[in-house]
Protein backbone atom coordinates (compact mmCIF):
# COMPACT_ATOMS: atom_id res chain seq x y z
CA UNK A 1 0.00 0.00 0.00
CA UNK A 2 1.22 3.34 -0.63
CA UNK A 3 -0.04 7.13 -0.92
CA UNK A 4 -1.46 7.64 -3.93
CA UNK A 5 -1.41 11.34 -4.76
CA UNK A 6 -0.80 14.56 -2.92
CA UNK A 7 2.07 16.52 -0.25
CA UNK A 8 2.46 12.37 0.83
CA UNK A 9 3.03 10.92 -2.85
CA UNK A 10 4.70 7.61 -2.49
CA UNK A 11 4.65 7.27 1.17
CA UNK A 12 4.98 3.15 1.84
CA UNK A 13 2.18 2.16 4.31
CA UNK A 14 2.21 -1.14 6.69
CA UNK A 15 -0.42 -3.19 6.39
CA UNK A 16 -1.76 -6.51 8.06
CA UNK A 17 0.42 -9.52 7.98
CA UNK A 18 0.07 -11.68 5.36
CA UNK A 19 -2.78 -13.71 5.38
CA UNK A 20 -4.34 -11.58 8.46
CA UNK A 21 -8.52 -11.12 7.60
CA UNK A 22 -9.57 -8.81 10.33
CA UNK A 23 -8.53 -5.33 8.04
CA UNK A 24 -9.27 -5.75 5.13
CA UNK A 25 -7.84 -2.48 3.46
CA UNK A 26 -9.25 -0.14 0.06
CA UNK A 27 -6.78 -1.58 -2.50
CA UNK A 28 -4.63 1.22 -4.23
CA UNK A 29 -6.79 1.22 -7.54
CA UNK A 30 -10.27 1.66 -5.53
CA UNK A 31 -8.67 4.46 -3.17
CA UNK A 32 -7.72 5.99 -6.85
CA UNK A 33 -10.85 5.84 -8.32
CA UNK A 34 -12.69 6.86 -5.25
CA UNK A 35 -10.50 10.33 -4.84
CA UNK A 36 -11.26 10.82 -8.72
CA UNK A 37 -14.83 10.79 -7.95
CA UNK A 38 -14.44 13.23 -4.97
CA UNK A 39 -13.13 15.88 -7.09
CA UNK A 40 -17.25 16.45 -7.98
CA UNK A 41 -17.54 17.56 -4.04
CA UNK A 42 -15.28 20.43 -2.14
CA UNK A 43 -12.71 19.81 -0.29
CA UNK A 44 -13.18 20.26 3.74
CA UNK A 45 -13.16 17.88 6.67
CA UNK A 46 -12.82 14.28 6.48
CA UNK A 47 -13.35 11.33 8.34
CA UNK A 48 -12.54 7.50 8.30
CA UNK A 49 -14.97 4.56 9.93
CA UNK A 50 -14.04 1.87 10.42
CA UNK A 51 -9.95 3.38 9.45
CA UNK A 52 -8.11 -0.15 9.39
CA UNK A 53 -4.64 0.92 7.91
CA UNK A 54 -5.44 4.68 7.99
CA UNK A 55 -4.51 4.34 4.11
CA UNK A 56 -8.24 6.12 2.82
CA UNK A 57 -7.75 9.04 5.58
CA UNK A 58 -4.05 9.86 5.01
CA UNK A 59 -4.72 9.67 1.14
CA UNK A 60 -7.47 12.69 1.86
CA UNK A 61 -4.76 14.34 4.17
CA UNK A 62 -2.66 14.02 1.27
CA UNK A 63 -4.78 15.17 -1.16
CA UNK A 64 -5.48 18.74 1.09
CA UNK A 65 -8.60 17.79 2.98
CA UNK A 66 -8.21 18.93 6.69
CA UNK A 67 -8.69 18.22 9.70
CA UNK A 68 -8.93 14.38 9.07
CA UNK A 69 -9.97 12.21 11.75
CA UNK A 70 -10.14 8.38 11.93
CA UNK A 71 -11.93 6.00 13.85
CA UNK A 72 -10.97 2.47 14.66
CA UNK A 73 -11.89 0.58 18.32
CA UNK A 74 -8.78 -1.62 18.29
CA UNK A 75 -6.06 0.64 16.44
CA UNK A 76 -3.53 -1.93 15.56
CA UNK A 77 0.06 -1.43 15.43
CA UNK A 78 -0.02 -0.68 11.73
CA UNK A 79 -2.58 1.86 11.93
CA UNK A 80 -0.75 3.79 14.65
CA UNK A 81 3.01 3.90 13.00
CA UNK A 82 1.16 5.31 9.57
CA UNK A 83 -0.87 7.71 11.30
CA UNK A 84 2.71 8.80 13.27
CA UNK A 85 3.82 10.80 9.64
CA UNK A 86 0.97 12.98 9.00
CA UNK A 87 -2.02 15.09 10.89
CA UNK A 88 -4.50 13.22 11.16
CA UNK A 89 -6.36 12.81 14.00
CA UNK A 90 -6.83 9.36 16.03
CA UNK A 91 -10.21 8.31 17.95
CA UNK A 92 -10.18 5.36 19.72
CA UNK A 93 -13.34 4.62 19.49
CA UNK A 94 -16.48 1.72 18.94
CA UNK A 95 -18.22 3.85 15.57
CA UNK A 96 -21.19 1.86 17.18
CA UNK A 97 -20.59 4.90 20.28
CA UNK A 98 -20.57 7.53 18.49
CA UNK A 99 -23.13 10.31 18.95
CA UNK A 100 -25.17 12.54 16.75
CA UNK A 101 -23.01 15.29 18.13
CA UNK A 102 -19.45 13.63 17.53
CA UNK A 103 -18.39 15.61 14.64
CA UNK A 104 -19.85 18.48 12.52
CA UNK A 105 -19.38 20.17 9.15
CA UNK A 106 -18.39 17.10 7.84
CA UNK A 107 -17.32 17.25 3.91
CA UNK A 108 -16.38 13.66 3.53
CA UNK A 109 -17.45 10.91 5.61
CA UNK A 110 -16.05 7.39 4.41
CA UNK A 111 -17.07 4.24 6.09
CA UNK A 112 -15.56 0.78 5.77
CA UNK A 113 -17.25 -1.53 8.03
CA UNK A 114 -16.56 -5.04 7.76
CA UNK A 115 -18.43 -6.33 4.59
CA UNK A 116 -20.24 -9.01 6.59
CA UNK A 117 -21.99 -6.35 8.97
CA UNK A 118 -22.29 -3.59 6.66
CA UNK A 119 -26.06 -3.57 6.29
CA UNK A 120 -26.74 -3.95 10.08
CA UNK A 121 -23.64 -0.97 10.59
CA UNK A 122 -25.89 1.21 7.67
CA UNK A 123 -29.13 0.72 9.46
CA UNK A 124 -27.54 1.38 13.07
CA UNK A 125 -25.46 4.33 11.76
CA UNK A 126 -27.36 6.06 9.20
CA UNK A 127 -29.74 8.69 11.51
CA UNK A 128 -26.78 9.22 14.18
CA UNK A 129 -24.54 10.27 10.93
CA UNK A 130 -27.08 12.96 9.07
CA UNK A 131 -26.16 15.93 11.50
CA UNK A 132 -22.59 15.41 11.08
CA UNK A 133 -22.67 16.38 7.13
CA UNK A 134 -22.05 19.84 6.24
CA UNK A 135 -24.23 21.00 3.56
CA UNK A 136 -23.80 19.33 0.36
CA UNK A 137 -21.11 17.07 1.81
CA UNK A 138 -20.63 13.42 0.86
CA UNK A 139 -21.25 9.98 2.44
CA UNK A 140 -19.19 7.31 0.87
CA UNK A 141 -19.97 3.51 2.09
CA UNK A 142 -18.04 0.68 0.98
CA UNK A 143 -19.41 -2.63 1.06
CA UNK A 144 -18.69 -5.99 -1.04
CA UNK A 145 -19.75 -5.97 -4.68
CA UNK A 146 -23.27 -7.57 -4.48
CA UNK A 147 -24.75 -5.42 -1.55
CA UNK A 148 -27.12 -2.90 -1.77
CA UNK A 149 -27.78 -0.62 0.75
CA UNK A 150 -31.62 -0.19 1.78
CA UNK A 151 -33.35 2.88 2.01
CA UNK A 152 -32.51 5.04 4.89
CA UNK A 153 -34.02 8.38 5.75
CA UNK A 154 -31.93 11.65 5.73
CA UNK A 155 -29.83 9.84 2.80
CA UNK A 156 -30.10 9.92 -0.78
CA UNK A 157 -28.29 7.48 -3.13
CA UNK A 158 -26.61 9.39 -5.69
CA UNK A 159 -24.53 6.67 -7.28
CA UNK A 160 -22.63 3.52 -6.88
CA UNK A 161 -19.15 2.32 -8.38
CA UNK A 162 -17.78 -1.01 -8.20
CA UNK A 163 -13.99 -1.44 -8.09
CA UNK A 164 -13.04 -5.47 -7.71
CA UNK A 165 -14.86 -6.69 -5.00
CA UNK A 166 -15.10 -3.63 -3.55
CA UNK A 167 -18.48 -1.29 -3.48
CA UNK A 168 -19.13 2.31 -3.75
CA UNK A 169 -22.12 3.83 -2.17
CA UNK A 170 -22.10 7.38 -2.26
CA UNK A 171 -24.95 9.80 -0.84
CA UNK A 172 -26.07 12.98 -0.05
CA UNK A 173 -28.20 14.61 2.81
CA UNK A 174 -31.32 15.23 2.33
Amino acid sequence: MRIISGSMKGRRLDGPAQGEMDVRPTSDKAREALFSILQAWPLGSFVDLFSGTGAVALEAYSRGYGPVACVEAKPRPFLLKNLSHGKVNLMSKDVSALRPETFTEVAVLFSDPPYERSQEFWTKLSARMVPWMAPGGVLVWETDERTELDAQPGWELIETRRYGTARFHFLENR
